[in-house]
């Protein structure tokens, strides 16, 4: 696999994925293409770890195909990106539009997953309106204090093609990590609240900022938990592109 021939587009909105993609990839080479929708999937009445991974996959796919798509109908017929299309420059990477002629799209989707008396409950991003607070709040001190919960990204890559073939390979990946936090999270979190760090994270908390206080432990990958498992997802890219 090689960085310099491989352009990648990243199918997400998240500033905290793009950050982590450029820890593993040249900037120049990437490209942001969020998906068209902005709706979430819903996770209700489903409390088992084989029905959440069936939905957390079933969202990454579409994301991915949806990006795929977007991407196909902005390609010229030299295979690479017009300049009247709204992905390139400017919007991740920082090079000229690319060549289309290998790469490869990523598409994530990450939850908190909490066990309620033996039934598993997803936790996704918290209220945007003012009811925020305390559903976090509760999050804190009936899910998190004193115990370990999952964070969980499912991931979906598919090469594509510069001579618009509809023709794909398609790759999906769910990487698990267990986050235990401390007992005594009341110390703090009125405080962590008052930041609003919390807003727009899934599970109401972030592992790269201040939420890192109330951490006591992180089994498996800590960059899966803030939204994006590079270690596989560099093993996936490899495989794509073998």
């Amino acid at each position: 696999m090689s960085r310099r021939d491989t352009r990648l587009v990243l199918g997400s909105r998240s500033p905290r994925r793009l950050e982590l993609l450029r820890q593993i990839w040249p900037a120049e080479q990437i490209d942001v293409v969020p998906p068209s929708s902005i709706a979430e999937a819903h996770f209700e009445n489903l409390h088992d770890w084989q029905s959440i991974e069936r939905r957390l996959l079933e969202i990454a796919v579409a994301k991915c195909g949806d990006v795929a798509a977007q991407v196909r109908s902005r390609l010229n017929d030299a295979g690479t990106l017009s300049p009247l299309s709204p992905c390139g420059r400017g919007v991740g990477g920082e090079g000229a539009f690319g060549h289309y002629e290998s790469s490869v799209v990523i598409a994530a989707d990450t939850v908190v997953i909490v066990d309620r008396g033996g039934l598993l409950h997803v936790l996704g991003q918290p209220p945007d309106d003012d009811s925020w607070r305390e559903a976090v709040r509760r999050w804190f001190r009936e899910d998190y204090a004193g115990k370990t919960h999952l964070a969980v990204t499912a991931l979906c890559l598919e090469r594509l093609h510069s001579n618009g073939s509809q023709e794909a390979r398609r790759m999906t990946r769910v990487v698990t990590s267990r986050v235990t936090f401390v007992e005594d999270v009341d110390r703090w979190l009125d405080w962590y609240l008052s930041t609003e760090e919390p807003r727009g994270k899934a599970g109401g908390y972030a592992l790269q900022g201040a939420g890192s206080i109330f951490i006591a432990k992180v089994e498996g990958s800590l960059s899966n938990v803030v939204g994006l498992p590079l270690t596989e997802l560099l093993e996936m890219l490899a495989a794509m592109t073998a």
